[in-house]
Order: C-alpha cells, then structure tokens, then sequence
C-alpha cells in the first residue's frame, strides 16, 4: 500500500462483507459499509442520509470544502443508487421496521442501540471490531471504504476525471494522490501489458 492511502484489497472486502452478511448482528454495518464501497460516500456523508434517502435513485449530498482563499465552501454532489443497492436498502428498512426503529422520513437511517443517529466515533470503534471478527489486519478506518470505491473505480474505468466527479472533489489532483491505490499483482501485470501478453481490464478491481 502507498503511504497515502489505506484501502481493503479486492480479497479483504469480500471477507469483510461475507462476515458482516453470516451475522444477524451486523445487519447496520453491513449496509452501512457497503454502501460506502457502492457510492464512496464519506462516513458523514453516509451518517447523515435519513430514512427517505434509502427510497431515493439519486441523492444531493453537501460536500464541506475551502476556496483559495481559506474560505469554507458548501457545494453539492449527486450520488446515485443502482438497482441493487436500492433493493438492498428496501431490506435493510424492512430490518428497521422489524426492530421498531423510526421510519418517519426524516428519520436517520442509521441510529445507535439509543435510537440516535449513529456517530462517527461510534461507527470507527464498530469498524475495527469487524476488522477483528473478518482476521484483517492494519490501521484501517471506516474511509478505506471510500479509498477502496475509487481506486476500484479508476482501475475499471480508467478515467480519473469520472472518479473526481464521483467522489465530489474539486480537484483531480486530489483523487490522484489520496485515493487511488497500487496492489502488488498490479505491477507484475503492468510489466505483462507491456509486453503485450495482458489487457488493462484485467488489472485488479
């Protein structure tokens, strides 16, 4: 991994969600988290959508920036729910439904045992813990989703500016340097892309 950035492996990921998807204790984390690794949503991005979010095919996120100047920027991006993630959204409201938990829609959709809205800090002890349970080892945090969403995005698709725009930075500069990621099997198939024995698609996703 580079020094910048920590994100899960394509192997660590699917531990993790296969872990989380074994345990009926896990049902928040497991959509919490793979909603992050679908939309790369920061945690409080995440943390923030209510419960008429979870209905929604695409929903206006604030994005929390500074201009040149120093100065705080409010702007907005647009991330979009596919097909899959919103079926798994129906469930996961149906799971509320069954625990008692508000459906109202201006409801958070992920509260605390207390029935607040889930915390960051809250959300970042939770993540380790399942790191634990999942055997995977390092100083990850709950933003190696987000890491982990580009760099498999810019590895599938090759257009860094695609990233940029999902993931709602101003700058491409940024993506290129914080959120994209370099595995081992990489390199040894760059060397076989060049010399003409492997496809850029077959890079690791």
């Amino acid at each position: 991994m580079s020094q910048n950035i920590k994100c899960l492996d394509p192997e660590e990921e699917e531990t993790l969600l296969n872990v989380l998807g074994k345990r009926k204790d896990a049902e928040r984390a497991h959509m919490l988290y793979r909603l992050m690794l679908v939309t790369g949503l920061r945690l409080s991005e995440a943390l923030r959508l209510n419960v008429e979010d979870a209905s929604k095919a695409k929903v206006d996120v604030q994005v929390k920036g500074w201009t040149c100047d120093g100065e705080k920027l409010a702007r907005f991006k647009t991330d979009y729910f596919p097909k899959d993630l919103q079926e798994r959204l129906a469930r996961f409201l149906r799971f509320k439904r069954r625990r008692g938990e508000s459906l109202a829609p201006a409801a958070p959709l992920f509260v605390s045992r207390e029935s607040a809205r889930l915390s960051c800090r809250q959300t970042q002890r939770d993540f380790k813990k399942w790191l634990k349970e999942a055997g995977i080892e390092g100083e990850f945090t709950p933003h190696a989703l987000r890491h982990t969403a580009a760099t498999k995005l810019l590895k599938k698709t090759g257009n860094a500016k695609l990233v940029q725009r999902y993931l709602g930075h101003s700058d491409v500069a940024t993506t290129l340097r914080f959120y994209v990621d370099v595995f081992p099997e990489d390199l040894k198939l760059a060397a076989e892309f060049l010399s003409g024995k492997e496809k850029v698609g077959q890079f690791s996703e």
